[in-house]
């Protein structure tokens, strides 16, 4: 009775929360083994979104500064 109204209800406090957040670390564990896997196309990915956003932050400074003239 109480399973099917976790079920049901999906309540926070029963088995089948317990079932749904053992699912939840699982894929955590996956993601982070697939990163520690992976380091130099992490590094890499995280780089290129880094140098992006530095880019445009210049450009938007530098339209900034040509207005003000």
């Amino acid at each position: 009775m109480e399973y099917t109204k976790d079920i049901i209800l999906d309540l926070g406090n029963g088995q089948a929360s317990q079932k749904k957040n053992l699912k939840k670390v699982n894929l955590l564990k996956k993601f982070a083994k697939h990163i520690t896997n992976h380091k130099i196309m992490t590094c890499v990915i995280i780089a290129t979104i880094g140098f992006i956003v530095l880019d445009m932050y210049l450009i938007t400074s530098f339209m900034d500064v040509l207005t003000k003239i």
